[in-house]
């Protein structure tokens, strides 16, 4: 009599990090995943990379990478650039909104192929927040709305913005979720020398978020905004270096020598990510028993 032991399959969870344009390579870091059977139950995504995890979630992902391949930098700003009185952001953000629309629709996350979650900051309370369920196209563009620059998306009592404070890489949310195996992916560019200083600053100091933590109003102009962002940003330093987050792999693209405005190297990034995703497939295979 032969015994038929089966290998109980863990969850897996892909956690996309933020990093502008540089977000897309992790479609290549994805397609090498599918192409080898690698089974992702749960996703979550950051900023940009809330973008490309929603494409995933949504199985719009190609026509997603597609899109900005067709496009030039012009289209590519011409999305972004929608001035308006800069009274909470400099950017309208409608345009972003309408480019969402393209891919999602009037799509909620109880219409999605896997489970998603997207990483903001609620700029009223000064707190984390995760998404996971309403509108799709309001939470993707409450994850890319930098304070400031973008006017911030509003719900109830909350003021919606770029999560990359708290969870730049949001992995921990996929552990909370039931995951048992997280991938991650790391396409950040180091924070800017103004938070680098002002975070050393405040580091020595053993200054605590709490002395800003108050509410920000129902209309915060766009002056308090990039102020309380700011203050966030140096106060949370630590969150933007990916060590100081939770995973079991972390695959990390040479990107390095891209910049947010390079809209002409989304065939590059896919590629970077593929390479970056190979290297890291022996281990994953193994890891999963696959």
């Amino acid at each position: 009599m032969s015994l038929n032991f089966q290998t109980k399959k863990k969850k897996v969870g892909l956690a996309i990090s933020g990093g502008w344009i540089r977000a897309i390579s992790a479609i290549g870091v994805i397609q090498v995943l599918e192409e080898n059977n690698v089974p992702i139950d749960l996703v979550s995504g950051c900023s940009a990379g809330g973008g490309v995890a929603a494409a995933y979630a949504s199985g719009s992902l190609e026509e997603f990478r597609n899109r900005f391949r067709k496009g030039s930098w012009k289209d590519y700003w011409r999305i972004i650039f929608e001035p308006t009185l800069p009274k909470e952001g400099l950017l309208k953000g409608r345009r972003t909104r309408d480019f969402f629309k393209e891919f999602f629709g009037q799509k909620d996350f109880s219409d999605l192929d896997k489970k998603l979650f997207i990483a903001v900051t609620d700029l009223s309370s000064l707190l984390p927040v995760i998404i996971e369920d309403g509108n799709l196209v309001e939470a993707v563009q409450a994850s890319v709305s930098v304070p400031g620059m973008f006017v911030p998306v509003k719900k109830e009592d909350k003021i919606f913005a770029d999560g990359g404070n708290f969870n730049l890489i949001p992995s921990e949310i996929l552990y909370q979720r039931g995951a048992e195996y997280v991938i991650a992916t790391d396409l950040t560019q180091s924070p800017n020398i103004f938070n680098k200083t002002l975070g050393s600053i405040k580091k020595a100091f053993g200054y605590k978020q709490k002395s800003f933590e108050i509410g920000a109003g129902k209309n915060p102009n766009i002056l308090r905004l990039i102020w309380r962002a700011a203050n966030l940003s140096s106060t949370k330093i630590d969150n933007f270096y990916s060590q100081n987050y939770n995973y079991d792999i972390i695959i990390r693209p040479d990107i390095s020598s891209v910049k947010r405005w390079h809209v002409n190297k989304i065939d590059y990034l896919v590629q970077q990510g593929r390479q970056a995703a190979l290297k890291s497939l022996n281990k994953i295979k193994k890891d999963l028993e696959i």
